[in-house]
């Protein structure tokens, strides 16, 4: 059982664990393996996401940032989904400026999510 504390945490950074747990059949079991596979997939984009916001890549930025929304999306995980889909608007309105704010925002919700499913 997911404790109220990791509850409250998962919270902050954007995922509902009682929506998500009933999308995964009810099975809290299912969304924590689900929750850690993410992160299997999603630190190899996010770490091209990285080197393409250092380099000022923008069609890797919004490459990498597309794909990590949809990644985040699949675990209702919207403190990484919300500033992912902030960086892909940015790029395609040319709002270059905005891009590197909405990836450290984007990078300090999963770094937090990170966090949480070490100890979930």
């Amino acid at each position: 059982m997911i404790s109220e504390e990791i509850r409250g945490e998962l919270l902050a950074v954007g995922l509902d664990i009682r929506a998500m747990t009933e999308k995964f059949m009810d099975s809290e079991d299912m969304f924590r393996r689900y929750y850690i596979k993410f992160f299997e997939a999603a630190g190899e984009v996010m770490e091209r996401l990285s080197k393409a916001v250092s380099a000022g890549d923008l069609t890797q930025v919004e490459r990498n940032a597309h794909s990590l929304k949809g990644l985040a999306g699949n675990i209702g995980l919207g403190g990484v989904f919300d500033p992912a889909a902030k960086i892909v608007e940015d790029i395609r309105a040319s709002r270059t400026e905005d891009y590197r704010r909405d990836f450290d925002d984007c990078r300090s919700a999963y770094d937090a999510a990170l966090d949480i499913s070490r100890r979930i």
